[in-house]
């Protein structure tokens, strides 16, 4: 988050660098934080992740790799998610199908 931002602003500005994709209405599926998303990283920094995790259907553009963030994007169904995700990401997609009942 840059200053001065909010945290739509921010998840717009990071879809568009991470993936090339401008993004329309977000909605708010959540937030997610707790002892269970604590990171130490590479230069030895120590947190607690606070993820709000939004949703959108509107989306422009074509999918591009910033090669410095990701080595591959891909759009899945739900029903068609890799098996090997993250439990984090899984946690965040949890939260979609509980405010958003998949028939």
């Amino acid at each position: 988050m840059e200053l001065g931002e909010s945290l739509e602003e921010t998840a717009r500005r990071e879809v568009k660098e991470e993936t090339g994709l401008d993004i329309g209405e977000l909605k708010l599926e959540g937030v997610i934080s707790g002892a269970e998303y604590y990171l130490k990283v590479a230069n030895g920094d120590e947190l607690y992740s606070v993820t709000t995790v939004y949703s959108t259907n509107e989306y422009v553009g074509e999918l591009e790799i910033d090669e410095l963030e990701s080595i591959d994007l891909q759009f899945f169904s739900l029903d068609q998610l890799p098996e090997d995700l993250q439990k984090s990401y899984m946690d965040y997609i949890k939260h979609y199908l509980q405010n958003n009942a998949i028939e």
